[in-house]
Parts: C-alpha cells; sequence; structure tokens
C-alpha cells in the first residue's frame, strides 16, 4: 500500500501483517507477479531444448502460474481486505512458497545433469575471429544456453522463496489478529 493512503484498520476487516515499517506489500505482489511471468516466458525455450528432463518446461509454467495467482491475490487483499481474500491469499501463498522449494530442487539438478554433446565437430566451419560465441560447437552453445535458462529459473526461485515466505508469513499473521 502506498504510503499516502492510510490503512483500514477497523474491526471488521483482516489486514495483512505488515512485518517492516517500510515494507510495502504491494510492491513485494508486483515483484512476485512479476517473477512468476518470468518464469512463465522462460518456459518457451525450455519447450524447445528438453536436454536433460523430459517435460521440463512444465515446471516453470506451473509455478510461475501459482507465482502470478498469489501475487494477485496479495494484491486484492491489500485492495479490499476481506476474510476470504485473506484465507485464499494465505494459502496461494504457502502453495507458492512450497512451489518454489520444489523448483528449486528440480533446478538444482536439472543445472548438474545437463548432458554433453558429441564435441566432434569443424571448427574451422564454426570459428569466426570476431564473434567469440561462435568458438564452440553448436551442441556445446545448447549445453551452455540451457545451464544460463536452469540458472535463471533457479536464481527466480529463490526470490520467489524469499518473497513468499514474507507474504505467507503476513497473510497468516493477519489471519490470526483478527
Amino acid at each position: 500500500m502506498s504510503s499516502s493512503q492510510p490503512r483500514n484498520t477497523e474491526p471488521g476487516h483482516p489486514r495483512l501483517h505488515q512485518p517492516f515499517p517500510l515494507c510495502d506489500l504491494e510492491a513485494v505482489a508486483v515483484v512476485a507477479i512479476l517473477l512468476g511471468l518470468f518464469q512463465v516466458l522462460l518456459a518457451l525455450p525450455l519447450y524447445y531444448i528438453d536436454v536433460s528432463l523430459p517435460l521440463l518446461y512444465l515446471l516453470p509454467l506451473c509455478v510461475g502460474a501459482m507465482f502470478v495467482m498469489a501475487g494477485s491475490y496479495t494484491m486484492a487483499c491489500e485492495k479490499s481486505p476481506s476474510r476470504e481474500l485473506m484465507k485464499g491469499c494465505a494459502y496461494t501463498n504457502v502453495a507458492g512458497l512450497v512451489g518454489a522449494l520444489c523448483a528449486l530442487c528440480v533446478y538444482s539438478v536439472s543445472i548438474h545433469s545437463v548432458p554433453t554433446f558429441d564435441t566432434s565437430c569443424d571448427m574451422d566451419t564454426y570459428s569466426s575471429p570476431h564473434d567469440i560465441s561462435l568458438h564452440m560447437c553448436p551442441g556445446q552453445q545448447l549445453s551452455v544456453f540451457f545451464r544460463t535458462v536452469a540458472t535463471l529459473l533457479l536464481t527466480y526461485s529463490v526470490i520467489a522463496l524469499i518473497l513468499h515466505s514474507l507474504l505467507s508469513f503476513s497473510a497468516l499473521k493477519g489471519l490470526k489478529s483478527n
């Protein structure tokens, strides 16, 4: 909630608990939604480079949708608080927390299990003195690209884990206080 708008503290409306004085829960919800959208967008290259785990692209698609849903519930709960929205916010943020933990495990395994491709290629065909990325065979470039995408997904999952733990704590504490 922005600092210019007063917080509604009527007894009939449960509010999200604000753990820190300068913590803006709307901004945290927006970042959670953006992290979910990034996960969904990174599912597209995983669909085409199904390298280490079959159907790996489904994980960022589902987890990203869960992050977007949890952030949307948090935003709705901040805008118009009600007990039902607070319960939905708590449930979706706990589900986002569990999804981030599962994604963290799967992405860690997939980063370390990228298969190496046949490196016997004619480097004269692929090498160029001006482009450093062409000093690798296409199979090696694919492995590096997959590892980079999986590392990005892992990073986004760690950030989402922190955000959803904060939002889960805030929602559960808000439910308990009312």
